[in-house]
């Protein structure tokens, strides 16, 4: 760690499987709508082209999975905004509740109302505020939902790959990144993270009930232009799922998608035909969804508690040499076969990457856009060479010290290997 990084808040929150050993996995589930009811200023792009929302073309929804075993509980919050961050949801379902692990992870839909500043300052204006006291109110109460409706569970992971997204940022003449912000020729510039990962829940009778779908490119198929609410192309595969997979919750979980763009991009200003190339993308990630549940595996059952490490990381602001940027990590251990690793902000793809390649499970998963652990949005993490090479998100847009990114990610590491027992109190055999 840093010298920036050395005053750190640790919480470690691993609690002991039953008495009799095998700690049965129960899981819970709900849904709210969190549709403002008002035409809000819409999120994302400084320079939109409209005023307020004029409308709502698509719902948005907050989702929640409360996954229970061995005493200890967790939940999950997928919601159809661009950010989300509320340390009253934090304080209030851990008080109130007995969750002391809460994932507020948002899909960072451009096409939602835009209701907080950046980084931690609390909502301004009497309708940002209100708004965000609303979701509050309706999420805790989906949370509770969820945790008084337990079933026994069980999990399966399954997996596909198709590349819906391009490479934002592209090394110009002066050899220095800049953004392609537009690509209308859906010129698949790389590399990307083209991996679908689904996490399925299933009943005792085997009935799916929850389908958590993870995957990296940013939702802005639809442009400064559009002036509706909606959940962009997230949106379109989670109704497009439930419609075919009746009585099954499905769940997006935003990856690593700070440098990646969809290759699917309504520009024609014309809201019908961007609502169409919006459908078609979602319709294209829908049907690899459908495809890869196919190859879903039953995992070994859950048989001790569920195993965390959080913690509170603190870095330099690359800018300010006096200032600093708290960031919120959780590690989270499901058996021996799922490992989740969450970061808040925008993280770069490559930081995805580097979880998977050297997190030693079978099934790591990587949560972007996912606040956890308190500290602050600390907007764009980019990796050591996109923050060399500058452009959006390399440089350009970013506050966060040069290498958090994978000292965050190291940290992931190092307390997964601590959740498998890896760490001895003395050297091995030679």
């Amino acid at each position: 760690m840093s010298a920036s990084a050395a005053a750190i808040l640790l919480l470690a929150l691993v609690l002991p499987a039953t008495a009799q050993g095998a700690a049965e996995l129960k899981a819970g589930i709900a849904r709210v709508e969190i549709t403002p009811s008002t035409s809000m200023p819409m999120y994302g792009y400084a320079k939109r082209k409209c005023g307020p929302a004029t409308g709502t073309h698509d719902p948005l929804f907050a989702k929640v999975l409360v996954l229970e075993a061995g005493g200890s509980r967790m939940a999950l919050v997928t919601a159809d905004l661009g950010s989300l961050v509320s340390e009253t949801l934090r304080r209030e379902v851990a008080s109130k509740l007995d969750i002391h692990v809460l994932l507020l992870s948002a899909s960072h839909t451009h096409s939602a109302p835009s209701f907080l500043p950046f980084g931690s300052a609390p909502a301004s204006g009497e309708e940002a505020q209100s708004y965000l006291a609303e979701i509050e109110q309706k999420i805790f109460g989906a949370i509770d939902e969820a945790s008084r409706t337990m079933f026994p569970a069980r999990l399966g992971v399954g997996a596909g790959a198709l590349q819906l997204g391009y490479n934002r940022l592209l090394i110009r003449e002066d050899g220095r990144a800049r953004a392609v912000f537009d690509n209308l020729e859906r010129i698949p510039y790389g590399p990307v993270d083209p991996e679908v990962v689904l996490l399925r829940v299933e009943d005792a009778e085997g009935r799916a009930k929850a389908l958590l779908v993870h995957y990296a490119a940013h939702p802005v198929v639809l442009g400064p232009t559009s002036c509706q609410y909606s959940a962009d192309y997230p949106g379109v595969v989670q109704s497009v799922v439930e419609r075919e997979l009746e009585g099954t919750q499905v769940m997006f979980v935003q990856g690593g998608a700070g440098d990646i763009n969809p290759l699917f991009q309504g520009r024609s200003g014309r809201q019908e035909d961007d609502f169409a190339v919006m459908e078609k993308m979602g319709q294209l990630l829908a049907a690899e969804v459908l495809r890869a549940n196919k190859t879903v595996k039953l995992l070994a059952p859950v048989l001790d508690s569920i195993k965390v490490r959080s913690e509170v990381l603190t870095f330099g602001d690359r800018w300010d040499k006096d200032g600093t940027i708290e960031v919120g990590i959780t590690t989270i251990l499901l058996g021996r076969e799922v490992a989740i690793a969450t970061v808040p902000g925008e993280p770069l793809h490559k930081l995805q990457r580097m979880w998977k390649e050297q997190a030693d499970v079978p099934h790591p998963l990587f949560y972007g856009y996912t606040l956890s652990a308190g500290g602050t949005w600390p907007g764009y993490i980019p990796d050591l060479r996109s923050a060399a090479y500058g452009g959006y998100g390399g440089d350009a847009s970013t506050r966060i010290e040069v290498g958090a990114g994978e000292k965050i990610m190291l940290r992931h590491l190092t307390f997964l290997y601590d959740l498998l027992g890896m760490w001895k109190d003395k050297p091995g055999r030679p």
